[in-house]
C-alpha cells in the first residue's frame, strides 16, 4: 500500500549527512509511504506492518520488453534520512538537468531506511520491543518498496552515503543481476572492528549505562548518556583540517561543543541505540565475488572511519571482478567522512561509472549479421569525424579517404551499424599500441572474423594517434583497428599497414586504457590465438580480464 504526498521539508539535521542549502527543483519531489505487511527479520522476529518511507524525484521509463531502465536508489548515513540528499551540495550537483543523474531523465528513489526518517522505528511505540533490525534487513526491505511498492524491476545505479554505502555493498551481494551500477561513497568491505568499532560501542554502552535510560521505557530521556553518545559520533565523523578551520579560537570551539550538547538532547535514545547496534553483523568480505556489476568504491583520505592506511580497501576491490577503488586525496574540499555528500568532489567518477556501465540498448542491425548486405557498399565521406565514448573518457577521430579509400570505407560502415558499440580495447601495450575492433556479440564478431578487404597503398605513416587495420598478412584486414601510442612508421609502414584515420582530440584519454594485460589479453592475431575472444565475447572477456577499458560507443559527427 503506498501513500503518496508532496514533499514539504527539505533539510535534516544529522552528524551522518549536515544540513545544506536545498535546492528548487522543477517538479516537487514527492513523498510516499508503502507497507511491507509480516515483515520477518534476521532475528526471526515479525512486524505485521513496516512502514517504509521514501522520496522520489522524476519518473520510471520502461524499455521496449517493459522493463524499467532509468531507476537509481540513494541510500543515506546512521542517523539520517533520503530527503537530505535534496541538498545544494548533492541532488544541486546530481539532481539538475544536465547534470548525471538528471531527474527529467532518471527516477530517483530516496528511501528512508528501517529505523530511521519516517519509516518504522523504535520511536514509534515499542521502543526497545522493536524487532532487532541489521544491514540486511534493511536492504531487503529496500529491495521490496522497489519491486513490490513501486514495481521497479531493475535498477540502473545503486548508490549509498557511509551506511547507505555499506548497504550497497550487500545490495552487490544479495541481488547482483537486479542493477547497472554500484557506487558505495565512504565504506569499507569488512567487519567493523578496530576504531570504528570502539567508537559505536562507547554511544551504545553511554546509552545503555546512563542511569535514566530504564531499558528504553525512561519517563526523561537520559541526556547525559546521549550526549557523550554525540561526542563520541562527532570525533569519529569529523575531518580535523576543516574543524580546526571552523574553529580556530578557543571560544569558537568551546561554542562548537555547547551546540553539540544541544543537538544531543534532541536525539531519541531507542532510535539512536538502534541505529548503531544494527551495524554489529555487516560483513560483505565472505562474497565479495558474488557482485557482478561495475562497482566505483570512493573514499577519502582524511575520513578517520575508514582510513586509508589500513589497507583494506586496496585489498578486497582485487576481489570484485569489475571493482575501482577510488581514493581522494585529503583537500580544502574534503570534508573527512562527510566528504561523501559533497557531490562535486566525485562527479566525475559517478560520470565515469555511468559511461562504464551503460546497458548495449541498442537494437542489433540486422546488417550486421549478413556482409553481403547492400548496406555495408555506402561510399564513406572524403573526411569524416568519430566520437568514441570509452569508459576512460572521449576521443575523436579523423578519417580520411584519400589516406585508404578502401579501409575507410570498410570502417565508416561500421561505425554506422553500431559494430564498435560496448566491445573491448583488448590489446593496449604501453609504448606501442591500443587495439580494438571485435565485436562483443559472439554472434556478429563470428561473421566478420574472416571477411577480409584488399590492402590500401600505404599513405600516411604510423605515427602517433594514427589508426590502422591489424591484419595477419597481405589482403586480411577485416574489423580489427589499432591506434599508434607513438611513432610505429619504421616497423609497420613498410609491412604495409596503411593509416586510414588519426585521433584528433582525446589523445590523452587513449594513453589511460588499461595496459596491466599486455599481450595476454588479446595479442597473438597471428599466431591464432584469439579464438576465446570470438567464442566468448564480452562475457569471456570480463570473466579473465575485467579491468579492459570498454569502447562504449562510436557515432559519427
Amino acid at each position: 500500500m503506498i501513500r503518496p504526498l508532496l514533499l514539504l521539508v527539505l533539510s535534516v539535521s544529522c552528524l551522518a549527512q549536515p544540513p545544506q542549502q536545498t535546492v528548487e527543483y522543477p517538479a516537487p519531489p514527492v513523498e510516499g509511504d508503502w507497507i511491507a505487511h509480516d515483515f520477518t527479520f534476521q532475528s526471526g522476529e515479525k512486524l505485521a506492518e513496516l512502514r517504509l518511507h521514501y522520496t522520489t524525484l522524476g519518473a520510471p521509463t520502461r524499455d521496449a520488453a517493459g522493463h524499467v531502465n532509468n531507476a537509481v536508489i540513494v541510500m543515506h548515513g546512521t542517523g539520517g534520512s533520503g530527503r537530505a540528499f535534496l541538498s545544494a551540495g548533492f541532488g544541486g550537483e546530481l539532481f539538475l538537468k544536465g547534470q548525471p543523474l538528471d531527474a527529467s531523465t532518471h527516477y530517483i528513489i530516496l528511501p528512508d531506511a528501517i529505523g530511521h526518517g519516517k519509516s518504522s522505528k523504535p520511536s514509534d511505540g515499542l521502543h526497545m520491543k522493536f524487532p532487532h533490525y541489521d544491514y540486511e534487513d534493511m536492504v531487503r526491505a529496500d529491495y521490496l518498496l522497489l519491486h513490490d511498492g513501486l514495481h521497479v524491476d531493475h535498477l540502473r545505479l545503486v548508490m549509498g552515503t557511509s551506511m547507505g554505502a555499506m548497504h550497497t555493498w550487500v545490495w552487490g551481494e544479495l541481488y547482483p543481476d537486479f542493477m547497472d551500477a554500484l557506487m558505495p561513497l565512504a565504506s569499507g568491505t569488512v567487519e567493523i572492528a578496530g576504531r570504528n568499532r570502539m567508537f559505536r560501542a562507547m554511544i551504545i554502552q553511554a546509552i545503555r549505562n546512563d542511569p535514566d535510560w530504564k531499558n528504553g521505557e525512561y519517563t526523561k530521556p537520559p541526556v547525559n548518556g546521549l550526549i557523550a553518545a554525540q561526542y563520541a559520533l562527532w570525533m569519529m565523523t569529523s575531518s580535523p583540517l576543516q574543524l580546526h578551520k571552523a574553529n580556530p579560537t578557543h571560544d569558537k570551539a568551546d561554542a562548537a561543543v555547547t551546540a553539540l550538547r544541544q543537538r544531543a538532547t534532541r536525539s531519541d535514545a531507542n532510535d539512536m541505540l538502534y541505529q548503531y547496534e544494527c551495524s554489529t553483523d555487516y560483513n560483505p568480505s565472505p562474497e565479495l565475488e558474488k557482485i557482478k556489476a561495475p562497482l566505483y568504491a570512493i573514499n577519502s583520505a582524511d575520513d578517520e572511519v575508514n582510513p586509508p592506511e589500513l589497507g583494506i580497501m586496496d585489498r578486497d576491490i582485487q576481489r570484485v571482478a569489475r571493482g575501482r577503488y577510488i581514493l581522494i586525496p585529503t583537500s580544502d574540499e574534503t570534508r573527512g567522512h562527510g566528504t561523501h555528500s559533497r557531490a562535486a568532489v566525485w562527479k566525475s567518477y559517478l560520470i565515469q561509472l555511468l559511461r562504464e556501465s551503460e546497458p548495449h540498448a541498442v537494437l542489433l542491425n540486422p546488417a550486421l549479421l549478413n556482409p553481403e548486405d547492400q548496406f555495408w557498399r555506402e561510399r564513406a565521406p572524403e573526411v569524416f569525424q568519430v566520437k568514441v565514448a570509452t569508459t576512460r573518457g572521449d576521443f575523436t577521430i579523423e578519417a580520411r579517404r584519400g589516406w585508404a579509400p578502401t579501409g575507410v570505407d570498410r570502417f565508416y560502415n561500421l561505425v554506422r551499424a553500431g559494430f564498435f558499440d560496448d566491445s573491448r580495447f583488448f590489446r593496449v601495450v604501453p609504448n606501442y599500441i591500443a587495439q580494438f575492433g571485435i565485436a562483443g556479440d559472439p554472434k556478429v564478431a563470428g561473421v566478420w572474423r574472416n571477411e577480409t578487404i584488399a590492402d590500401d597503398p600505404v599513405v600516411q605513416s604510423n605515427t602517433r594517434g594514427f589508426i590502422g587495420y591489424a591484419m595477419t598478412g597481405p589482403n586480411a584486414r577485416t574489423t580489427q583497428l589499432y591506434i599508434n601510442l607513438r611513432d610505429n612508421s619504421a616497423r609497420n609502414d613498410p609491412q604495409g599497414f596503411a593509416p586510414i584515420a588519426k585521433v584528433v582530440e582525446g589523445m590523452e584519454v587513449v594513453d589511460q586504457l588499461y595496459s596491466g594485460y599486455g599481450e595476454n589479453s588479446g595479442g597473438g592475431m597471428r599466431a591464432g590465438k584469439q579464438a576465446r575472444m570470438f567464442e566468448g565475447g564480452n562475457a569471456w572477456l570480463d570473466a579473465e580480464f575485467p579491468k579492459l577499458d570498454r569502447l562504449v560507443r562510436a557515432r559519427i559527427l
